[in-house]
């Protein structure tokens, strides 16, 4: 049969972005537990190197973190515009430098882990040279540096200020090259239908195109070319990804279109039994393969969820309650499971969880608040404008606990009104590990077998044994949801 292209350009129209969500960079006091809690990390009169003196809410004591490349940070001094905190070539060296231009990025960038109420510093050109130094504080001195013997106290750092959550921003208009295939020994299927669950017809609900458009507020569009009937040639004996996609790009270059000129190539194969997947992805990366699935948008949506990044989910259960108080911790069984309002665990057309939205830079994080104090706070259903449309509690192990709370809405989102997922508030423990994202949903409702109720129930209270926090759902109706959060002595 003959193949065909079509190429195809989605006009959308977006509706803005409501003002609150911008990014910001909150400026702080950096404390080290062997300097002492009346000193404060500052730069000196040179605007160069770095001391301690007492704390005195002076601009030279006041830093900002900025988020960089994926999971790392320059460190600026407000005192200094268009220096950062830098490592040199050789020895221990800290102080501040250009931002940019002599020397490696890399010796500029920082990656940030908590420990507690503390967080130590790595800086990624020592760690890239192979040398697992942090970096500390000489107490006697009140000088600083990079060590790898340092003691705890040493490489232990107050920071009062906010830590920008982890992202990896996907945003923008993206060209997508769809191509419809098949083998030697069978027919092609219906290309109609792979190109409507990726490109769709306008708003439709059953596309990847109105998917992103909705879950990701109108930042994260694609258009771009349709290839049907490309015959790959004999179905291969083995299911190797690699040679599978090396046969589609040979292929589109033989109809005169260069795969790599797209931000993503995007393969449906005739059904091929050695591959025992629907659907396959780069995580993260730039590639999708459907094994004659493509004709289901979900499957786009969550093998488009692995090249954001988003690894397959796992669940937290069988955890110990006391009253109505379930206790979050040791104790837990980690497993396998069902997320219904995740599709990356199989929660089939539902979008994308709110930290995964924050994740690929969708919202902000001041769209998803950090709970640090105690508190009553309320939390607006995910898509509804005009509030906190989740929270974030940071964990002693570096992990975050993630509230959300959904409402039922035409699309995506029809759940049905008595569905515990619209009826509380999801829990899911979200781990950072570079570039990649995993959720864990918790089972705030141990009492029974399955995870279709996970989500906290009001009047019920959840203890996080490695935040300290108790977190109690107070109520929800349709406006949203009322959580009091309180300190465990």
């Amino acid at each position: 049969m003959k193949s065909t292209y079509v190429m195809l350009t989605l006009m959308m129209t977006f509706p803005a972005l409501s003002a609150n969500v911008q990014l910001h960079n909150e400026q702080s006091i950096f404390k080290n537990l062997s300097v002492g809690d009346g000193y404060c990390l500052a730069s000196s009169d040179n605007k160069t190197d770095l001391n301690f003196s007492v704390c005195k809410d002076s601009v030279e004591q006041k830093w900002t973190l900025v988020p960089s490349t994926i999971g790392m940070f320059m460190i600026r001094n407000e005192s200094a515009p268009g220096k950062c905190l830098r490592t040199l070539g050789s020895g221990g060296a800290v102080q501040l430098g250009t931002c940019s231009g002599d020397g490696y990025t890399s010796m500029r960038l920082w990656s940030v882990t908590r420990a507690g109420q503390v967080i130590f510093l790595k800086n990624k050109y020592k760690n890239d040279a192979g040398h697992n130094e942090f970096f500390v504080a000489e107490a006697q001195t009140k000088t600083v540096k990079m060590s790898a013997s340092a003691d705890t106290e040493s490489k232990s750092w107050d920071y009062s200020g906010e830590i920008p959550s982890p992202k990896n921003p996907v945003t923008g208009n993206k060209k997508v090259l769809l191509m419809a295939t098949h083998f030697n020994d069978v027919a092609p299927a219906n290309p109609e239908l792979v190109r409507k669950a990726v490109f769709g017809d306008g708003d439709d609900n059953v596309s990847l195109q109105h998917y992103l458009k909705s879950a990701s507020r109108g930042k994260l569009s694609i258009n771009g070319t349709f290839l049907q009937d490309i015959n790959l040639g004999d179905r291969p004996a083995a299911c190797t990804s690699s040679q599978l996609l090396e046969s589609a790009r040979k292929a589109a270059r033989e109809k005169g279109i260069e795969p790599n000129d797209y931000n993503y190539l995007f393969v449906d194969i005739s059904f091929l039994s050695t591959c025992k997947w629907d659907g396959l992805a780069a995580t993260p990366g730039n590639w999708v393969i459907g094994n004659g699935s493509g004709h289901k948008y979900w499957m786009w949506s969550h093998e488009f969820g692995h090249n954001i990044g988003l690894k397959h989910i796992t669940t937290l259960r069988k955890c110990p309650v006391n009253g109505d108080t379930v206790e979050l911790g040791s104790k837990c069984t980690i497993g396998s499971g069902v997320d219904a309002g995740d599709t990356m665990g199989g929660g089939g057309g539902r979008m994308y969880p709110v930290n995964y939205q924050l994740f690929a830079g969708w919202l902000q994080d001041k769209d998803v608040p950090e709970i640090k104090n105690a508190g009553t706070y309320y939390l607006l259903p995910l898509w509804q404008d005009g509030g906190a449309q989740g929270y974030r509690i940071t964990r002693s192990d570096g992990s975050v606990l993630v509230l959300e709370f959904r409402q039922p809405r035409d699309g995506f989102e029809n759940w049905p009104e008595n569905n515990p997922f619209v009826k509380g508030v999801t829990v899911r423990i979200a781990t950072y590990n570079g570039a990649v994202l995993t959720n864990t949903l918790v089972d705030a409702t141990p009492e029974t077998d399955d995870m279709k109720d996970a989500p906290l129930m009001p009047g019920k209270t959840l203890y996080d044994t490695l935040s300290g926090k108790l977190i109690t759902l107070i109520s929800t109706d349709s406006s949203g949801a009322t959580i009091q959060v309180e300190d465990k002595d």
